[in-house]
């Protein structure tokens, strides 16, 4: 029986390691740490001695999504968007212009309603903790984390052809 279940693991190695490389990827933004991630979560389920996994695939990628948190929680890769401008840039090879973009993030978060605006460039721009903003904004610590999920689900949004463009670029340029 284990010896199927290594054949497994090993076949879904094969198969989907690229684009478990690309999930951690878009967590860590560090193709050689993600591909560190994806091995060490494959060597780890090599040698656990129990199998009680019916799903091996979705497990595989939950660990992998884990792993690539557990990864920027353990080294605070959390700071606030001023401190990473670089990433937001295109790189030589893109063909957005670096004012295009920005002009693109500056009307995206004009769709933003004006107290979501501005919890979001408190925390996320200024790099304020969210009971700080609270406090200044006389809110729940509550609303702000509302507000800053509205915010991020906004951006996402009406950033998605932008990030996924640079996203591309990223990856393949580290390929």
């Amino acid at each position: 029986m284990q010896g199927r279940y290594n054949s497994k693991i090993e076949s879904l190695f094969k198969q989907q390691y690229q684009n478990l490389c690309l999930l951690s990827f878009s967590y860590s933004l560090d193709m050689d740490k993600s591909e560190d991630i994806v091995q060490d979560v494959f060597v780890s389920l090599l040698q656990k001695d129990t199998i009680n996994i019916l799903n091996l695939e979705p497990y595989i990628k939950t660990c992998v999504r884990n792993a690539s948190l557990n990864y920027l929680r353990d080294t605070k890769k959390f700071m606030p968007l001023a401190d990473k401008e670089h990433m937001l840039k295109a790189d030589e090879t893109s063909k957005l212009e670096d004012s295009e973009l920005q002009e693109r993030i500056k009307i995206a978060l004009e769709k933003l309603p004006q107290k979501c605006k501005k919890v979001f460039e408190l925390c996320a721009i200024e790099g304020k903790e969210y009971n700080k903003t609270a406090e200044l904004l006389d809110i729940s610590v509550n609303t702000v984390k509302s507000h800053m999920k509205k915010a991020y689900k906004t951006l996402r949004f009406e950033l998605r052809k932008t990030f996924f463009s640079l996203l591309m670029i990223a990856t393949f340029s580290y390929l």
